[in-house]
């Protein structure tokens, strides 16, 4: 492997040399290594992934295969669209100038996941409740996922489990959460709780009673609440 020169000159019948023809080439037995610079997330919810792959000799083709088909011709960027959701597996391998292949192709295997989580509220305030403060737990079917809150219609932020709430006046209130996966994908139909804060005391009125003063020993009350 390296540089060579090969040089050869003519005699002729009489002894007149000529002057020599020279040829330099370069012998490269080292195969390139394949690189995948930019790959989609994992999970990702994406069905058109896109790959950008080099190699580290400059010059070189590149042959690609996604999920075990025969590597075919490409270049950098390769996309793909309408992928089902699962596991996928994408491979490049380089070829440089001098006709070496990368025989350890560059992988990257990842999921697609398209399927949107479940969000459960799993503790909540009594309905109705005195209190006015509140605290809720909540959980998502997907492991991983985040979570964004609203309380009314105070618009969703970044939440996570228990979220409390204080301070809240009489009457009636609503909470709402919503999970996000790993993917990327939102629960499109949240979960909803609505309950009440009652803090006005009930009033009390007698409505019959034995008169004052009786010589009666015993006596009848009837009551009502307001």
């Amino acid at each position: 492997a390296g540089n060579h020169t090969f040089a050869v000159r003519a005699t002729d019948a009489i002894g007149n040399v000529g002057g020599a023809a020279t040829y330099t080439w370069t012998i490269d037995t080292t195969p390139p290594d394949t690189t995948i610079t930019s790959s989609p997330a994992n999970p990702s919810n994406s069905t058109s992934p896109s790959f950008s792959f080099s190699s580290s000799e400059s010059g070189s083709t590149f042959q690609c295969s996604l999920d075990g088909a025969a590597f075919a011709g490409c270049t950098s960027p390769k996309a793909y669209a309408g992928l089902a959701a699962g596991s996928h597996t994408f491979q490049v391998k380089a070829t440089d100038p001098a006709g070496n292949v990368d025989p350890t192709p560059a992988s990257y295997t990842w999921t697609i996941d398209t399927a949107a989580p479940d969000t459960t509220i799993t503790s909540s305030p009594a309905n109705p409740t005195n209190s006015t403060s509140a605290s809720f737990s909540f959980s998502s079917s997907e492991s991983g996922s985040t979570f964004e809150c609203q309380l009314g219609g105070g618009g969703y932020l970044p939440c996570a489990s228990p979220v409390s709430y204080s301070g809240l006046g009489e009457g009636t209130h609503s909470f709402q959460v919503k999970a996000t996966d790993p993917a990327g994908n939102t629960d499109p139909t949240l979960a909803s709780y609505a309950w009440t804060v009652d803090t006005s005391p009930p009033d009390t009125a007698i409505g019959l009673a034995p008169t004052n003063p009786t010589n009666a020993t015993g006596a009848i009350f009837s009551f009502t609440r307001g």
